[in-house]
């Protein structure tokens, strides 16, 4: 999370880098004045390794800059936390995905059967409102097949407690039912309709917060769709998940966020 010195710090390094770029161009032109100086091969090798250097660590400077934008935690308790994440227009559906409730009144049904697409089967629900499983397409050498996992989860009223006590049971349910689908990746949808924008932005920060990984060789990637302001929040730190696994949840990312917008399209792009 950023901290109230955030603006200070990365001021304080940019004009340290400023001043060594200035010195640093001083030092060669003042080199390049004296034919003494000019005249010495390894001052010119030293200059070009100090100039090299000091574009490394330009680099670094600005992926420092953008990670710490991208992977900015959010304290839920934070209004001022709260209101960055709610300004991010990477969590927001595109003009006129709001209300969906009102779109598709039955919409608890349609993420029950018609949402999760063909090729899953319903497992155990309880308190979810469905999970879904699906055999994965490996060799088992005579063992339990590896499956993928989707947990649909709804709340009129979902807020920040909520999710991280729905995670745990995530995580309790994919510890207790392993010997019998053994899950290693698996996805949460949180759902709700829930008219108060900043509760439902201190749930969406729980999601983007989750680092999921929750255990060994096990992933677990929470979605929260805001059905009222026409939200979709996902985790921006997956930097624990291999490479694979991070290709496979943004896969199911853009999946799930195509099917949204395919079934909650606005009546006005409907009829065009």
């Amino acid at each position: 999370m950023r901290g109230k010195g955030w603006i200070r710090d990365i001021l304080s390094h940019f004009i340290i880098l400023l001043l060594l770029g200035a010195g640093l161009l001083a030092l060669s032109k003042k080199a390049g004045e004296i034919p003494a100086l000019a005249a010495l091969d390894y001052l010119d090798k030293a200059l070009t390794a100090a100039f090299v250097l000091y574009g490394l660590m330009v680099l670094i400077f600005i992926f420092q800059l953008f990670s710490s934008a991208k992977l900015e935690r959010f304290s839920p308790g934070n209004p001022d936390s709260l209101a960055r994440l709610d300004r991010m227009r990477r969590f927001k559906l595109p003009g006129g995905y709001t209300k969906l409730q009102e779109t598709l009144p039955d919409f608890r049904s349609y993420f029950r059967s018609s949402f999760i697409g063909p090729g899953w089967k319903r497992s155990a629900a309880q308190p979810f409102d469905a999970v879904f499983v699906r055999k994965r397409k490996l060799p088992t050498f005579g063992r339990t097949p590896y499956v993928d996992r989707v947990f649909i989860f709804y709340h009129p009223m979902l807020n920040v407690l909520i999710v991280d006590q729905i995670l745990k049971e995530c995580e309790r349910h994919i510890t207790e039912f392993y010997r019998f689908y053994p899950a290693v990746r698996n996805t949460i949808l949180f759902v709700t309709d829930m008219k108060n924008r900043d509760e439902v932005t201190s749930a969406g920060a729980g999601a983007v917060n989750y680092l999921c990984n929750p255990g060994r060789r096990i992933s677990l990637y929470p979605l929260l769709l805001d059905m009222e302001s026409g939200r979709f929040f996902y985790p921006l730190d997956t930097t624990l998940l291999s490479r694979r696994r991070r290709f496979y949840h943004w896969i199911q990312k853009l999946l799930f966020r195509r099917r949204i917008k395919e079934a909650f399209r606005p009546k006005s792009q409907k009829q065009s």
